[in-house]
């Protein structure tokens, strides 16, 4: 059989109808000739009718079915099944469920269909799902728009993401499906538009026709609004576009309501929920930690709760330095942390913007945990600290309190650094645990006084 690949996409219905767009199809064979396809009915494989789902899209193809070297055209349907996934029917097998008959108004899956549920693959490996929502915090000035950025561009051009796999956003020419990216910039969007993303492109060498696959929304987008959500889901069904990803930066223009309000957090929850379901795409959200508690992102507990995967930011903005940890995986493994520095890139039109680096000199915790003796030796420096620290005025200390080795070691020997009671055991017991710490980054001494580096100001 002689390999035709793919020749046309059908990019235009060809009219519309109240319940959406309709294709004239050819035909499924004598006695039965051209009929009508139409978006949003459900339509079912005769040769396997457990495979039916709601019409997506129509495809067209070159088929050589009679092994000879005159190719047939024949029309394919795109459906998305209830799990999900989407799987093409060829429009000879295609026929619709008849609307008459009674349909129950749930759907219960048997253990045997719970296991043939679609299980998302990693979008970005280790960091975000297909079809997941993922939420990317931080503070002002960690760089979490650049990181977001970073990772819309990669996937959007089918790049690794600092050496992690990113799924093909873009498939081979003779495959139905494309998978691009949607960048929401809510606010700022002329410098997302003109800038950071032509930097990001500029950075890594892309050409402009590799770039095709990053799209952008300009303006704020209610999600807690499902007429706003209709439109959203419309204009991404009518386009001629799979997307595999969405990005919505930043988190509080994405909705109408307050972003502390229990009504509001219910109803975008609600509706992410259905554009993930709807559009099989990934939804990026990135967020200001909060005003009191920064271990978090500034929403009420029902946006926290919601998220597949959560990761923070943390950049220092005089340094140009930024270090992305994993805080939660629902389903995987919650661990990973990068460090990453900002470089700056020249655009053709002499305007500089910046780029996220993988960097090993920019030092995260993962890369300064500590384990055994020298996490005992840190505990104790804790306590120590708040049973005997003081601040001291000077040039060569922090603002923060201060402890002395000998009220330092003293602890150690209570959390039980060495097992022998001999002095001198302790004493290089403790010299070790101390060396390691200071060699980590994780102590600084003065003198005879010691700090920890998480409490320098």
């Amino acid at each position: 059989m002689k390999d035709f690949t793919l020749k046309a996409q059908i990019d235009a219905h060809q009219s519309y109808s109240p319940k959406g767009p309709t294709y004239e199809m050819y035909s499924r064979g004598a006695p039965e000739g051209p009929w009508i396809a139409t978006v949003g009915e459900i339509y079912y494989d005769s040769r396997d009718p457990g495979v039916r789902g709601e019409l997506v899209r129509v495809y067209g193809d070159w088929i050589d079915e009679d092994d000879d070297d005159r190719p047939t055209f024949y029309k394919e349907l795109l459906v998305k099944r209830a799990d999900g996934s989407t799987i093409t029917i060829n429009e000879r097998f295609a026929h619709p469920v008849d609307p008459s008959m009674p349909k129950a108004p749930l759907k219960f899956l048997t253990y045997a269909e719970m296991q043939e549920l679609h299980e998302p693959e990693w979008l970005i490996e280790g960091v975000i799902a297909e079809q997941t929502s993922a939420l990317l915090f931080g503070k002002s000035n960690s760089f979490k728009s650049f990181l977001a950025i970073d990772m819309a561009c990669s996937v959007a051009t089918n790049r690794p993401w600092h050496g992690l796999q990113v799924s093909p956003a873009r498939q081979d020419e003779g495959d139905h499906l494309l998978f691009d990216v949607l960048y929401v910039a809510t606010e700022g969007a002329i410098g997302v538009a003109r800038q950071r993303i032509p930097g990001w492109m500029e950075a890594h060498g892309i050409p402009p026709e590799d770039a095709e696959g990053l799209h952008l929304y300009p303006q704020e987008i209610a999600l807690d609004d499902d007429k706003a959500v209709d439109d959203l889901i419309e204009t991404l069904h009518d386009s001629t576009i799979f997307f595999s990803l969405i990005v919505l930066d930043i988190f509080g223009a994405t909705m109408m309501g307050p972003e502390t309000s229990d009504e509001t957090a219910r109803a975008w929850v609600r509706n992410i929920n259905r554009i993930m379901r709807e559009t099989s795409a990934a939804v990026l959200t990135v967020a200001h930690t909060g005003w009191a508690d920064e271990t978090r992102a500034r929403m009420h507990t029902h946006f926290w709760g919601s998220f597949d995967t959560r990761m923070k930011a943390e950049g220092d903005k005089d340094a140009r330095t930024s270090v992305l940890k994993i805080d939660r995986h629902k389903d995987a493994d919650s661990s990973g942390e990068w460090g990453f520095r900002m470089d700056e890139v020249t655009l053709p039109d002499g305007k500089t913007t910046l780029y996220p680096v993988l960097c090993d000199e920019v030092e995260t915790k993962q890369k300064r945990r500590v384990s055994g003796k020298p996490a005992v030796a840190l505990q104790a420096l804790s306590e120590a600290l708040i049973d005997k620290g003081r601040t001291i005025a000077g040039p060569n200390y922090p603002s923060c309190p201060v402890v002395s080795l000998e009220d330092w070691k003293a602890m150690c020997a209570r959390h039980g650094l060495t097992d022998s009671d001999n002095p001198e055991t302790l004493k290089k017991s403790f010299q070790r645990a101390k060396a390691a710490l200071i060699d980590k980054g994780l102590v600084k001494q003065f003198d005879n006084n010691v700090w920890k580096v998480e409490a320098d100001a």
